[in-house]
């Protein structure tokens, strides 16, 4: 890291490597949690399922392919139903095709969730996440009337 990079940056790096080391699945990651065997058909199922909203990938640099962050799967590593919907009101920037702010918001505290974060809350009411991204990104669709 050079000494010329802002604070906010130097924070941003930080805050992702320490995402990077929580161990998060790859594609053969996933083919293993969900009791298939690893193979091209993973990659093209996560790769899939990332391109149709239903699932997050970022992208890890020193591993050089997505990964998943784990607050998207149950414990037999099935996807989440809930996960396209909270995707979808998720912003999804094209400078950010590695999927870093979406993964920056869920795993950051959040006021609307009693300071918990996002992706702690979503395993036991991924509706109440949902509503918190809807608040925070569409605004409250009653504040008009």
């Amino acid at each position: 890291m050079t000494d010329h990079c802002d604070p906010a940056t130097i924070a941003a790096v930080e805050f992702r490597d320490e995402l990077l080391e929580k161990g998060w699945p790859d594609d053969r990651g996933l083919a293993a949690l969900s009791g298939n065997a690893p193979g091209p058909e993973a990659a093209v199922c996560a790769i899939q399922a990332r391109a149709s909203g239903a699932l997050l990938g970022v992208w890890s640099e020193p591993r050089h392919c997505f990964i998943y962050p784990d607050f998207q799967f149950h414990g037999s590593g099935a996807i989440r139903k809930e996960v396209a919907e909270l995707l979808a009101v998720l912003p999804a920037n094209k400078d950010d095709r590695g999927g870093w702010r979406r993964a920056f918001w869920l795993y950051s505290a959040h006021a609307l969730l009693d300071g918990q974060t996002p992706a702690d809350v979503f395993a036991v009411a991924p509706m109440r996440v949902i509503k918190a991204a809807r608040e925070e990104f569409m605004g409250d669709p009653q504040a008009n009337w």
